[in-house]
């Protein structure tokens, strides 16, 4: 009876699982037949984009043409509704759709839907050195923005880090032309294969905060069409993007979106680009140069009315007067037109896609580990063991901080957001114990961000900061935000400072401020005087005053003279631990792990870090951790470079960016072995900021960028100057350990039709499995001009087994053997030597092998 009943059983268990296929089958079936037939609709309507735009364009009066250039609120373009054109929306988004504002103002809708998975940067993206993986963010974005009704998503963005000091560094692909180029391609091909026009930005040369609407850019040309410009050409030629953002800043004298030699020479002429080229908001142009250098599209200028745009009633009446052609409007509404039918504005089959679905949380997780990068682990302290663990130490000001609703345009309002303490809790459970400590640095701090209500337009907390002309501050000089009550003059001129925020204290009862100033300071809480003191050395003055909590105070800071002051305080249940208690608990502890780093109060849009400090005295507290366990993990969550003086002291030492929705759980993921980190360094870590080449040659300010180092960006420059930087381009390794060997090349000798094919067996020879990422670096032996000793040409991704061993393919195409000439104005190749340098860095090469080039 039992034997009849387990066949019954068996046989039940087959039926259904032959069932199963079958209806998997099925729905495969189906989805592959809906996949079929979405694409045959996508093909025939973009089979009649011209004839559908010139069958609208003819129909349109000019103020209906004038309408359809400029925005008609803050993120959409007017609707046409006597010839069924509607309007056209777009949305802020490099790594998540931005929430709901309203239709005419910054300020939120209200909604309560508006959520959208919260990516991780693109700097995450950069690092993994991975297509699959940057065709995974697109697909993410490409389809929530979809979901949301969005047109255009405002990204990705491209401009590279040529200054950790950047302010939007975080928001990019990294250092290299070549390593955003073939990651930009993949991401744009997945965003608009949901119907959704990807953005391009910024186009050109925004590589700065500082000024970023007047700063002028004068690179040579060879600088510019070797570095500046390829990330874009490749999206024109290989990815057909549909649209561009202009950059703020200008370019030989005039704005980048109205530059004839940018935008009608290169984009449009050179490339061939048929889509539309659009403005950021509140960007330096004017009416006519705007309209005859090519701007398509003009979005956010601060004026009254839309009307006023200068793509506005100000174009329309040029074109009256005759002093702009009707053709140049038409070029620009076919662009529009254009780039609305081929994303399937009036197609009823247009995709719909999909948003916080778990697929995609899945996707925001993946993405994050393959973005993390293990710089140093030389003691084997990682993985941790979770066996092992009974008692685990956490600090650091990123141990439960949020990024997702700060740094400017990249904000996204999430359904959550895991944070890395919340993602070891998660996965070391309840049987460990989780000790989280705030360290208190020995130096006075400033007045921490929890207590900060006051916020910069990026969602930061923040001071106001007016510099004035004299002491009676009539004359207002600049205005900005700094994060913390703290200031350093860094000239040897007075200066006439005020700084305002608005306060709001955590507990009611005695707070106890604390300043250091050198100079004349005062402090007014609500309009009355409460403390003014003439400070002339680094003496710590001392006051007590009563505060309510969840009540908001006006506090302004005024200062008079050439030095700083600090206004830190001892609040009610302080927030942090003092440094005798922090260190007892780390020498006690079976693990030590410091979250540090920077945040969206340091990496934001608008404004460029000051130095490449870590902020909060968090050197200090790293390096007195460092001294009480040497197997203290320090995990740096940043988007830009940053210093450690404590780097020889460092065992261990990760990094995260800014990891999304899924961070926390992507980092313990990676800590404690469950994924095998393999993310490499898109960006130099310089050991200081003097040693990088816009610091060394003097050419930042807020006036103009020569850059004067010319092709030598990032590691280029290192390797030019023979400077060690702290962590080279390319770096990263894992818990397994790889074997390069056997290097071919497709020919000896090739000339400009070949394409050559370099191979080279890699091989895991450690128990561990894990990915490595092979990059190919290019080195012209005979070149007539100055040319970087190595160049990212092309890069590979393989998993392994242990033991196992693969054979990785790369190219080389006749460009990427080519500068460019500023002679005969194109791209070169001379005839000669050329190395291939296959290796794990810039500065890890393992094999090499020559070639000939022959005209």
């Amino acid at each position: 009876m039992i034997v009849k009943n387990i066949a019954l059983s068996l046989a039940t268990v087959l039926l259904l699982a032959c069932e199963a296929d079958v209806q998997k089958s099925k729905d495969n079936s189906e989805e592959l037949t809906s996949l079929q037939a979405a694409d045959t609709s996508k093909a025939t309507r973009l089979a009649s984009v011209e004839q559908d735009v010139e069958e609208v364009l003819t129909q349109l009066t000019l103020q209906e043409k004038i309408s359809l250039i400029h925005a008609s609120g803050k993120f959409h373009v007017n609707a046409i509704d006597r010839v069924g054109i509607k309007e056209m929306w777009l949305s802020d988004g490099p790594h998540g759709v931005r929430h709901q504002i309203q239709r005419d103002s910054w300020s939120s809708a209200g909604w309560t839907d508006d959520h959208a998975t919260y990516l991780p940067h693109l700097t995450s993206v950069a690092a993994s050195w991975d297509r699959n993986i940057a065709a995974l963010h697109g697909n993410v974005l490409g389809s929530e923005a979809r979901h949301r009704e969005k047109d255009l998503i405002l990204g990705p963005g491209v401009n590279l880090a040529r200054l950790p000091l950047y302010g939007r560094n975080f928001e990019y692909m990294g250092e290299d032309p070549m390593l955003a180029a073939k990651l930009v391609v993949p991401q744009i091909k997945a965003i608009q294969q949901h119907d959704v026009a990807a953005t391009i930005k910024h186009y050109a040369l925004n590589t700065q905060e500082l000024n970023r609407i007047g700063v002028n850019a004068k690179p040579d040309e060879r600088t510019l069409r070797e570095v500046y410009l390829p990330a874009f050409e490749y999206a024109v030629k290989e990815a057909n993007v549909y649209s561009f953002m202009g950059a703020y800043n200008e370019y030989y004298g005039t704005n980048a979106n109205q530059s004839k030699h940018l935008v009608m020479d290169i984009l449009k002429g050179e490339w061939g680009f048929n889509g539309v080229l659009l403005t950021d908001w509140n960007v330096d142009i004017n009416t006519f140069d705007a309209a005859m250098n090519g701007l398509d599209l003009e979005m956010g200028t601060d004026v009254d009315s839309y009307d006023d745009y200068f793509l506005a009633k100000p174009l329309e009446k040029m074109i009256e007067s005759g002093k702009v052609p009707m053709a140049v409007l038409d070029d620009k509404v076919r662009r529009v037109l254009r780039l609305q039918f081929s994303i399937g504005m009036y197609d009823e089959n247009r995709a719909e896609g999909e948003r916080n679905t778990e697929s995609h949380q899945n996707a925001a997780l993946k993405i994050a580990e393959e973005g993390v990068i293990l710089l140093k682990n030389d003691l084997n302290v990682l993985p941790l063991e979770k066996s092992t663990l009974k008692n685990v130490l956490v600090l650091g000001p990123n141990a439960n901080k949020k990024h997702g609703q700060g740094g400017g345009s990249s904000e996204v309002k999430s359904l959550y957001e895991i944070t890395p303490l919340a993602g070891l809790q998660a996965a070391l459970g309840e049987n460990v114990n989780i000790q989280v400590m705030r360290a208190k640095s020995s130096s006075l701090s400033p007045i921490a961000s929890d207590y900060v209500a006051s916020r910069h337009w990026t969602g930061t907390p923040a001071w106001n900061i007016s510099s004035f002309e004299d002491i009676n501050r009539e004359k207002l000089i600049s205005e900005s935000w700094i994060v913390d009550s703290k200031f350093d003059a860094k000239s040897s001129a007075k200066q006439y400072i005020t700084m305002k925020a608005k306060i709001k204290p955590l507990k009611t009862g005695t707070h106890n401020l604390k300043i250091a100033a050198q100079g004349q300071f005062s402090l007014l809480i609500d309009g009355k005087e409460v403390i003014q003191l003439n400070g002339v050395n680094d003496k710590v003055t001392e006051q007590a005053i009563q505060l309510t909590a969840k009540q908001e105070y006006q506090f302004e800071i005024n200062y008079d003279g050439q030095n700083n002051f600090t206004l830190g305080w001892d609040a009610p249940g302080d927030l942090f631990t003092d440094e005798s208690e922090y260190l007892a608990a780390a020498k006690a502890a079976d693990a030590v792990i410091y979250f540090g780093g920077l945040s969206h109060a340091d990496d934001r849009e608008s404004i460029d870090r000051l130095d490449m400090k870590l902020p909060g005295n968090q050197d200090e507290v790293i390096s007195k951790l460092l001294a009480a366990n040497e197997n203290t993990v320090v995990f740096l969550v940043a988007g830009s470079a940053v210093e450690m003086p404590w780097v020889e002291q460092a065992s261990t030492i990760v990094w995260g960016w800014y990891g999304g929705m899924e961070a926390g759980n992507a980092f313990m993921n990676v800590l404690t072995g469950v994924v095998n980190p393999s993310g490499k360094l898109p960006i130099t870590l310089p050991v200081k900021l003097a040693d990088t080449a816009p610091i060394a040659l003097q050419d930042y300010n807020e006036k103009e960028s020569l850059y004067s180092e010319g092709v030598f960006i990032g590691y280029r420059w290192f390797e030019q100057q023979n400077i060690k930087p702290l962590f080279p381009f390319g770096h990263g390794i894992s818990y397994s350990s790889f074997e390069y060997s056997d290097i071919k090349l497709s020919n000896e000798t090739i000339n400009s039709t070949d394409v050559l094919t370099v191979t080279a067996t890699v091989k895991n020879t450690s128990t561990t499995a894990g990915a490595e990422i092979v990059q190919l670096y290019l080195s012209d032996k005979e070149a007539s001009v100055a040319r970087p000793a190595k160049e990212l040409k092309d890069f590979a991704k393989v998993f392994l087994k242990p033991g196992e061993a693969k054979t990785v393919t790369m190219e080389l195409v006749n460009r990427d053997l080519a500068f460019w000439d500023v002679e005969t104005n194109d791209w070169l190749v001379e005839q000669g030597e050329f190395e291939v340098l296959v290796g794990a860095s810039v500065a890890d090469v393992r094999l090499r092998k020559s070639f000939q080039y022959q005209q």
